[in-house]
Protein backbone atom coordinates (compact mmCIF):
# COMPACT_ATOMS: atom_id res chain seq x y z
CA UNK A 1 0.00 0.00 0.00
CA UNK A 2 1.33 3.74 -0.87
CA UNK A 3 0.10 5.01 2.25
CA UNK A 4 2.59 2.36 4.51
CA UNK A 5 5.00 2.59 2.03
CA UNK A 6 5.13 6.64 2.77
CA UNK A 7 4.75 6.45 6.70
CA UNK A 8 7.79 4.47 6.54
CA UNK A 9 10.05 6.54 4.72
CA UNK A 10 9.07 9.91 6.04
CA UNK A 11 9.89 7.61 9.49
CA UNK A 12 13.32 6.89 8.06
CA UNK A 13 14.45 10.20 6.83
CA UNK A 14 13.20 11.59 10.28
CA UNK A 15 15.26 9.63 11.80
CA UNK A 16 17.92 10.53 9.75
CA UNK A 17 17.20 14.08 10.34
CA UNK A 18 17.03 13.80 14.01
CA UNK A 19 20.47 12.46 14.43
CA UNK A 20 22.47 14.37 12.00
CA UNK A 21 20.44 17.49 13.68
CA UNK A 22 21.53 16.50 16.93
CA UNK A 23 25.29 16.51 15.92
CA UNK A 24 24.53 20.09 13.88
CA UNK A 25 23.00 21.48 17.02
CA UNK A 26 25.36 20.26 19.27
CA UNK A 27 28.24 21.79 17.08
CA UNK A 28 25.99 25.27 16.39
CA UNK A 29 26.33 25.54 20.59
CA UNK A 30 30.06 24.61 21.14
CA UNK A 31 31.60 26.41 18.09
CA UNK A 32 30.85 29.72 19.54
CA UNK A 33 31.78 28.98 23.05
CA UNK A 34 34.71 27.12 21.46
CA UNK A 35 36.23 30.24 19.48
CA UNK A 36 35.46 32.82 22.53
CA UNK A 37 37.74 30.11 24.46
CA UNK A 38 40.08 30.61 21.92
CA UNK A 39 39.70 34.80 22.60
CA UNK A 40 37.76 35.39 19.38
CA UNK A 41 36.26 38.67 18.24
CA UNK A 42 32.73 38.48 17.37
CA UNK A 43 34.21 39.38 13.55
CA UNK A 44 36.03 36.33 14.02
CA UNK A 45 32.89 34.45 15.65
CA UNK A 46 30.90 35.31 12.52
CA UNK A 47 33.89 34.47 9.99
CA UNK A 48 34.15 30.88 11.50
CA UNK A 49 30.59 30.39 11.40
CA UNK A 50 30.51 32.00 7.66
CA UNK A 51 32.98 30.39 6.14
CA UNK A 52 31.77 27.15 6.45
CA UNK A 53 29.22 28.76 3.92
CA UNK A 54 32.28 28.53 2.04
CA UNK A 55 32.55 25.21 1.36
CA UNK A 56 28.85 24.96 1.22
CA UNK A 57 29.48 27.19 -1.68
CA UNK A 58 32.32 25.34 -3.38
CA UNK A 59 30.27 22.30 -3.67
CA UNK A 60 26.68 22.42 -4.49
CA UNK A 61 26.07 22.54 -7.39
CA UNK A 62 28.59 20.11 -8.40
CA UNK A 63 27.29 17.79 -5.54
CA UNK A 64 23.97 17.98 -7.30
CA UNK A 65 25.52 16.61 -10.07
CA UNK A 66 27.34 13.86 -8.51
CA UNK A 67 23.98 13.16 -6.31
CA UNK A 68 22.31 12.25 -9.89
CA UNK A 69 25.35 10.50 -11.12
CA UNK A 70 26.63 8.60 -8.28
CA UNK A 71 23.17 8.68 -5.96
CA UNK A 72 22.64 10.07 -3.16
CA UNK A 73 23.34 6.97 -0.85
CA UNK A 74 27.11 6.86 -1.88
CA UNK A 75 27.15 10.87 -1.64
CA UNK A 76 25.74 10.56 2.16
CA UNK A 77 28.01 7.97 3.60
CA UNK A 78 31.11 9.46 1.87
CA UNK A 79 30.18 13.40 3.35
CA UNK A 80 28.99 12.07 6.75
CA UNK A 81 32.14 10.50 7.95
CA UNK A 82 33.96 13.11 5.96
CA UNK A 83 31.70 15.17 8.00
CA UNK A 84 32.67 13.19 11.33
CA UNK A 85 36.29 13.53 11.06
CA UNK A 86 36.27 17.25 10.80
CA UNK A 87 33.57 17.73 13.78
CA UNK A 88 36.06 15.18 15.93
CA UNK A 89 39.67 17.46 14.88
CA UNK A 90 38.12 20.70 15.42
CA UNK A 91 38.91 19.88 19.20
CA UNK A 92 42.09 19.76 18.38
CA UNK A 93 42.83 23.01 17.16
CA UNK A 94 44.51 25.91 19.18
CA UNK A 95 44.04 28.72 16.63
CA UNK A 96 41.59 30.64 14.87
CA UNK A 97 43.34 31.08 11.35
CA UNK A 98 43.58 27.05 11.89
CA UNK A 99 39.78 26.79 12.65
CA UNK A 100 39.18 29.38 9.67
CA UNK A 101 40.52 26.45 7.61
CA UNK A 102 38.72 23.29 8.90
CA UNK A 103 35.59 25.39 8.74
CA UNK A 104 35.94 25.23 4.83
CA UNK A 105 35.74 21.10 4.71
CA UNK A 106 33.20 21.32 7.14
CA UNK A 107 31.01 23.20 4.91
CA UNK A 108 31.84 20.61 1.95
CA UNK A 109 30.56 17.58 3.55
CA UNK A 110 27.56 19.62 4.78
CA UNK A 111 26.92 20.90 1.87
CA UNK A 112 27.06 17.08 -0.21
CA UNK A 113 25.08 15.63 2.82
CA UNK A 114 22.29 18.12 3.06
CA UNK A 115 21.94 17.86 -0.91
CA UNK A 116 22.42 13.87 -1.04
CA UNK A 117 19.61 13.60 1.22
CA UNK A 118 17.28 16.52 0.03
CA UNK A 119 17.26 15.24 -3.39
CA UNK A 120 16.16 11.43 -2.10
CA UNK A 121 13.11 13.30 -0.32
CA UNK A 122 12.22 15.41 -3.36
CA UNK A 123 12.35 11.89 -5.52
CA UNK A 124 10.11 10.35 -2.81
CA UNK A 125 7.42 12.95 -1.74
CA UNK A 126 4.86 11.70 -4.58
CA UNK A 127 4.77 8.70 -2.42
CA UNK A 128 5.07 10.66 0.88
CA UNK A 129 2.56 13.26 0.11
CA UNK A 130 2.86 16.93 0.69
CA UNK A 131 1.48 17.39 3.87
CA UNK A 132 3.74 15.36 5.46
CA UNK A 133 6.82 17.79 2.96
CA UNK A 134 7.23 19.92 5.98
CA UNK A 135 8.04 17.00 8.41
CA UNK A 136 11.48 16.52 6.48
CA UNK A 137 12.62 19.58 7.22
CA UNK A 138 10.69 19.85 11.00
CA UNK A 139 12.53 16.66 11.74
CA UNK A 140 15.80 18.37 11.38
CA UNK A 141 14.90 20.84 13.40
CA UNK A 142 14.44 18.43 16.03
CA UNK A 143 17.30 17.70 16.58
CA UNK A 144 19.18 20.80 15.68
CA UNK A 145 17.19 23.38 17.11
CA UNK A 146 16.07 21.50 20.20
CA UNK A 147 17.55 18.05 21.26
CA UNK A 148 20.90 19.26 20.37
CA UNK A 149 20.85 22.39 22.00
CA UNK A 150 19.49 20.52 25.18
CA UNK A 151 22.14 17.84 25.01
CA UNK A 152 24.89 20.46 24.78
CA UNK A 153 24.02 22.18 27.27
CA UNK A 154 24.09 19.39 29.87
CA UNK A 155 27.58 18.24 27.99
CA UNK A 156 28.98 21.12 28.31
CA UNK A 157 29.16 20.72 31.89
CA UNK A 158 29.89 17.04 31.82
CA UNK A 159 32.18 16.78 29.01
CA UNK A 160 35.57 18.54 28.21
CA UNK A 161 35.95 20.24 24.42
CA UNK A 162 37.45 16.65 22.83
CA UNK A 163 34.71 14.26 24.56
CA UNK A 164 31.61 16.86 23.59
CA UNK A 165 33.25 17.01 19.94
CA UNK A 166 33.85 12.86 19.88
CA UNK A 167 29.92 12.93 20.66
CA UNK A 168 28.80 14.98 18.33
CA UNK A 169 30.51 12.95 15.85
CA UNK A 170 28.94 9.79 17.37
CA UNK A 171 25.38 11.34 16.39
CA UNK A 172 26.23 12.08 12.79
CA UNK A 173 27.44 8.77 12.05
CA UNK A 174 24.44 7.25 13.50
CA UNK A 175 22.42 7.53 10.38
CA UNK A 176 24.27 4.51 9.02
CA UNK A 177 21.61 2.07 10.90
CA UNK A 178 18.72 3.60 9.06
CA UNK A 179 20.35 3.56 5.65
CA UNK A 180 21.59 0.14 5.75
CA UNK A 181 17.63 -0.71 6.73
CA UNK A 182 16.32 1.16 3.90
CA UNK A 183 15.99 -2.23 1.32
CA UNK A 184 13.49 -0.95 -0.51
CA UNK A 185 14.28 2.79 -1.51
CA UNK A 186 15.23 2.34 -5.36
CA UNK A 187 16.19 6.13 -5.17
CA UNK A 188 18.90 5.21 -2.94
CA UNK A 189 20.43 3.73 -6.29
CA UNK A 190 22.91 5.29 -8.36
CA UNK A 191 20.91 7.01 -10.94
CA UNK A 192 23.62 7.21 -14.07
CA UNK A 193 22.52 8.18 -17.59
CA UNK A 194 23.32 5.94 -19.89
CA UNK A 195 24.77 9.08 -22.60
CA UNK A 196 26.02 11.67 -19.90
CA UNK A 197 27.46 15.04 -21.70
CA UNK A 198 28.48 17.58 -18.97
CA UNK A 199 26.89 20.02 -21.79
CA UNK A 200 23.64 18.19 -20.78
CA UNK A 201 23.97 18.88 -16.96
CA UNK A 202 24.84 22.65 -17.89
CA UNK A 203 21.85 22.77 -19.69
CA UNK A 204 19.56 21.26 -17.00
CA UNK A 205 20.91 23.90 -14.57
CA UNK A 206 20.19 26.91 -16.67
CA UNK A 207 16.52 25.50 -17.46
CA UNK A 208 16.14 25.43 -13.65
CA UNK A 209 18.20 28.76 -13.23
CA UNK A 210 14.79 30.40 -15.27
CA UNK A 211 12.04 28.44 -13.08
CA UNK A 212 10.53 31.69 -10.96
CA UNK A 213 8.94 29.43 -8.06
CA UNK A 214 12.82 27.81 -7.86
CA UNK A 215 14.33 31.09 -7.80
CA UNK A 216 11.99 32.86 -5.46
CA UNK A 217 12.02 29.56 -3.10
CA UNK A 218 16.10 29.76 -3.34
CA UNK A 219 15.82 33.33 -2.09
CA UNK A 220 13.83 32.97 0.53
CA UNK A 221 15.67 30.04 1.89
CA UNK A 222 19.17 32.26 1.55
CA UNK A 223 17.37 35.15 3.94
CA UNK A 224 15.78 32.12 6.30
CA UNK A 225 18.86 30.29 6.32
CA UNK A 226 20.94 32.96 6.68
CA UNK A 227 18.83 34.06 10.39
CA UNK A 228 19.04 31.12 11.30
CA UNK A 229 22.50 30.38 11.58
CA UNK A 230 23.01 34.22 12.55
CA UNK A 231 20.67 33.77 15.66
CA UNK A 232 22.12 30.39 16.36
CA UNK A 233 25.37 32.00 16.49
CA UNK A 234 25.09 35.29 18.33
CA UNK A 235 21.84 34.68 20.87
CA UNK A 236 25.03 32.75 22.46
CA UNK A 237 27.45 35.77 22.17
CA UNK A 238 24.40 38.38 23.17
CA UNK A 239 23.71 35.64 26.17
CA UNK A 240 27.36 35.36 27.90
CA UNK A 241 28.76 38.27 26.95
CA UNK A 242 25.98 41.43 27.07
CA UNK A 243 23.69 40.05 28.99
CA UNK A 244 25.89 37.91 31.75
CA UNK A 245 24.01 35.00 31.56
CA UNK A 246 24.85 31.47 31.56
CA UNK A 247 25.41 28.84 28.13
CA UNK A 248 22.57 26.98 29.72
CA UNK A 249 20.54 29.85 28.77
CA UNK A 250 21.65 30.33 25.25
CA UNK A 251 20.57 26.71 25.00
CA UNK A 252 17.22 27.03 25.69
CA UNK A 253 16.61 30.01 23.55
CA UNK A 254 17.56 27.81 20.84
CA UNK A 255 15.68 25.47 22.00
CA UNK A 256 12.24 27.20 22.32
CA UNK A 257 12.99 28.81 18.79
CA UNK A 258 13.60 25.11 17.36
CA UNK A 259 10.58 23.70 19.52
CA UNK A 260 7.95 26.69 17.96
CA UNK A 261 9.37 26.05 14.40
CA UNK A 262 8.85 22.27 15.29
CA UNK A 263 5.21 22.40 16.09
CA UNK A 264 4.40 24.72 13.43
CA UNK A 265 5.83 22.20 10.47
CA UNK A 266 4.53 19.13 11.76
CA UNK A 267 1.03 20.73 12.72
CA UNK A 268 0.18 23.08 10.13
CA UNK A 269 0.80 21.17 6.76
CA UNK A 270 -2.67 21.90 5.77
CA UNK A 271 -2.30 25.58 5.67
CA UNK A 272 0.06 25.24 2.79
CA UNK A 273 -1.95 25.86 -1.06
CA UNK A 274 -0.45 26.51 -4.23
CA UNK A 275 -0.77 30.07 -3.94
CA UNK A 276 0.75 31.02 -0.40
CA UNK A 277 1.73 34.43 -1.10
CA UNK A 278 -0.34 35.28 2.50
CA UNK A 279 0.95 33.04 4.46
CA UNK A 280 4.69 34.11 2.97
CA UNK A 281 3.57 38.01 4.05
CA UNK A 282 2.23 36.81 7.47
CA UNK A 283 5.26 35.28 8.47
CA UNK A 284 7.97 37.69 7.12
CA UNK A 285 5.63 40.80 8.92
CA UNK A 286 5.95 38.71 12.51
CA UNK A 287 9.50 37.85 11.75
CA UNK A 288 10.11 41.36 11.70
CA UNK A 289 7.91 42.48 14.66
CA UNK A 290 10.03 39.64 16.60
CA UNK A 291 13.32 41.03 15.57
CA UNK A 292 12.27 44.41 16.94
CA UNK A 293 12.33 42.89 20.37
CA UNK A 294 15.26 41.10 20.32
CA UNK A 295 16.91 43.78 18.90
CA UNK A 296 16.20 46.35 21.18
CA UNK A 297 14.83 44.42 25.01
CA UNK A 298 17.41 43.18 27.24
CA UNK A 299 14.65 41.41 29.53
CA UNK A 300 15.19 37.62 28.84
CA UNK A 301 11.41 37.14 29.10
CA UNK A 302 10.97 39.41 26.17
CA UNK A 303 13.46 37.33 23.97
CA UNK A 304 12.60 34.19 24.85
CA UNK A 305 8.93 35.07 23.80
CA UNK A 306 10.25 36.69 20.47
CA UNK A 307 12.46 33.73 19.76
CA UNK A 308 9.50 31.45 20.03
CA UNK A 309 7.60 33.96 17.81
CA UNK A 310 10.71 33.91 15.32
CA UNK A 311 10.77 29.47 15.76
CA UNK A 312 7.14 29.21 14.65
CA UNK A 313 7.46 31.77 11.67
CA UNK A 314 10.52 30.10 10.32
CA UNK A 315 8.95 26.99 10.36
CA UNK A 316 5.95 28.17 8.02
CA UNK A 317 8.70 29.97 5.69
CA UNK A 318 10.49 26.22 5.59
CA UNK A 319 7.32 24.61 4.96
CA UNK A 320 6.05 27.07 2.35
CA UNK A 321 9.67 26.69 0.19
CA UNK A 322 10.00 22.96 0.83
CA UNK A 323 6.51 22.13 -0.48
CA UNK A 324 7.03 24.85 -3.41
CA UNK A 325 10.40 22.74 -4.13
CA UNK A 326 9.22 18.82 -4.00
CA UNK A 327 6.56 20.31 -6.77
CA UNK A 328 8.89 21.73 -9.22
CA UNK A 329 9.76 19.08 -12.19
CA UNK A 330 12.89 17.79 -12.86
CA UNK A 331 16.30 15.97 -11.85
CA UNK A 332 15.92 15.89 -7.98
CA UNK A 333 19.70 16.21 -7.20
CA UNK A 334 20.15 19.45 -9.68
CA UNK A 335 16.79 20.90 -7.99
CA UNK A 336 18.22 20.40 -4.74
CA UNK A 337 21.88 21.74 -5.58
CA UNK A 338 20.22 24.98 -6.56
CA UNK A 339 18.48 25.02 -3.68
CA UNK A 340 21.04 24.29 -1.29
CA UNK A 341 22.91 27.32 -2.80
CA UNK A 342 20.38 29.41 -1.24
CA UNK A 343 21.51 28.07 1.68
CA UNK A 344 25.18 28.19 1.53
CA UNK A 345 25.29 31.76 0.71
CA UNK A 346 23.16 32.63 3.37
CA UNK A 347 25.61 30.33 5.57
CA UNK A 348 28.00 32.95 4.20
CA UNK A 349 26.41 36.16 4.47
CA UNK A 350 24.76 35.73 7.48
CA UNK A 351 27.33 35.41 10.40
CA UNK A 352 30.14 37.06 8.56
CA UNK A 353 28.18 40.15 7.84
CA UNK A 354 26.93 39.91 11.53
CA UNK A 355 29.95 39.78 13.59
CA UNK A 356 31.50 42.68 11.39
CA UNK A 357 28.09 44.25 12.79
CA UNK A 358 28.19 43.13 16.20
CA UNK A 359 31.85 45.20 16.70
CA UNK A 360 31.12 47.98 14.73
CA UNK A 361 27.68 48.40 16.56
CA UNK A 362 26.70 46.12 19.29
CA UNK A 363 25.00 42.45 19.05
CA UNK A 364 21.73 43.53 19.17
CA UNK A 365 21.99 45.73 15.78
CA UNK A 366 22.54 42.17 14.30
CA UNK A 367 19.39 41.19 14.25
CA UNK A 368 18.06 44.15 13.70
CA UNK A 369 19.69 44.29 10.45
CA UNK A 370 17.42 41.62 9.39
CA UNK A 371 14.54 43.20 9.58
CA UNK A 372 15.32 45.39 5.89
CA UNK A 373 15.80 42.15 4.51
CA UNK A 374 12.27 40.34 5.55
CA UNK A 375 10.97 43.74 4.26
CA UNK A 376 12.27 43.42 1.25
CA UNK A 377 10.97 39.94 0.67
CA UNK A 378 7.70 40.96 2.18
CA UNK A 379 7.05 44.08 -0.68
CA UNK A 380 8.73 41.58 -3.45
CA UNK A 381 6.41 38.31 -2.78
CA UNK A 382 3.27 40.92 -2.78
CA UNK A 383 4.86 42.75 -6.21
CA UNK A 384 5.35 39.55 -7.48
CA UNK A 385 1.62 37.99 -6.82
CA UNK A 386 -0.18 41.82 -8.03
CA UNK A 387 1.64 41.34 -11.41
CA UNK A 388 0.76 37.68 -11.69
CA UNK A 389 -2.99 38.16 -11.65
CA UNK A 390 -2.65 41.49 -13.90
CA UNK A 391 -0.96 38.67 -16.35
CA UNK A 392 -4.31 36.47 -15.70
CA UNK A 393 -6.53 39.64 -16.13
CA UNK A 394 -4.98 40.78 -18.83
CA UNK A 395 -5.12 39.25 -22.40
Amino acid sequence: MKIFKGNELILKFMLINISTGIAMGMVNLILPIYALSLNASSTQIGLIKGIAGIGDLLVVLPAGFMVDYLGSKKMYSASAVMGSSIIVLISYVSSIELLLLIMVFFGMARSIRTTSLNADFFKNMDIIGIKKGGWFKGSMSVGGALIGPILGGIALVAMSFKSYFALAGVFLLAPFLVILARTNGGSNLPVKPKNFKLTDASNHYKALAKNRSLVSATIIESINGAFFITFSTFIIVLVIKDLSLSPDVAALLIALKGGATICVVFLCGQLVRKNNTNLYIFSFIVTILALLVIGMSRDIFQISIASVVLGMSSGLITLITFTQIGNIDGEKGKIAGIFSFGFAMGSILGPTLGGMIGDFFSIQAIFLSFIPLFGIMTLYIFVSEKNELNRKILP
